[in-house]
């Protein structure tokens, strides 16, 4: 009995040697070979750009009526037609877009050839003491081929003083001062009053006083302008009316 169980273990381990030792009638399995070719690389490339194409963009936020301009940069590739529709509480704001220079205007349903353009929100007019003064609106823009995607966010503009945007002044000498904060990458401060606009850059965290005396302008236009990195900019005004002052 034992040494036919001996018999049988010396069976088996010669088994499994030949079964090692003999070579496999399986044909081998294929191993992939990468195209690591120029060629191949751009159409890599190619297929994700296709893939993440952006065709519309939107735009959301609130401005204020009639002292306020938002500007939101975007690039195109190729001309396409421009396809603007109008989100739900968007009454009393408008847009255009433009070139960056202001040569060329373009609306709904106009041909955009490509380059660099500005899409500005502006709000039309009160028209009657009920219609709110802070505005909420809502755009998207389709039809068009964009380089990248738009960034749609806005600089942070805060402003502690004045109060209002509008400010009557009686006669007698005054000192107004304008004080706010941003975190825009450029901050500037426009003045206008007699003759052309004079500007001058802000910090961060600005406070500036303006005087007024029997020696200044009745009429008196100032404007904030914060632009972000991405061209992006608010511009928000400022008009003060002096009765005191002299006027053209």
């Amino acid at each position: 009995m034992l040494k036919t169980r001996i018999l049988l273990l010396i069976g088996i381990g010669l088994f499994m040697v030949l079964l090692f030792l003999t070579p496999s009638f399986l044909p081998p399995k294929a191993v992939p070979v990468l195209d690591l070719s120029a060629k191949a690389e751009e159409k890599v490339t190619k297929e994700v750009k296709e893939k993440k194409k952006i065709t519309s963009v939107q735009w959301k936020g609130n401005i204020y009526r009639d002292l306020e301009t938002h500007y939101y940069h975007f690039s195109t590739t190729k001309k396409g037609t421009i396809h603007v529709t109008w989100g739900p509480n968007t009454d009393g704001s408008d847009f255009i877009i433009t070139d960056q220079n202001w040569g060329s205007m373009y609306g709904n349903g106009d041909v955009l050839p490509a380059g660099d353009y500005m899409f500005v929100v502006t709000s039309n007019p009160i028209e009657s003491p009920e219609d709110p003064s802070l505005l909420t609106y809502e755009f998207t823009l389709k039809g068009l081929s964009f380089k990248e995607a738009p960034i749609t966010t806005l600089p942070q503009l805060t402003i502690e003083s004045p109060v209002n945007l509008v400010t009557l002044l009686p006669e007698g000498d005054h000192t107004i001062t304008f004080k706010g904060r941003s975190d825009a990458d450029f901050l500037l401060f426009g003045a206008s009053g007699f003759g052309d606009e004079v500007t001058e850059s802000l910090t961060s965290s600005f406070e500036k006083h303006l005087v007024f005396n029997e020696k200044s302008p009745a009429y008196n236009f100032y404007r904030i302008t914060a632009t972000n990195e991405a061209g992006n900019a608010v511009n928000r005004y400022f008009e003060v009316l002096y009765e005191g002052g002299i006027r053209e």
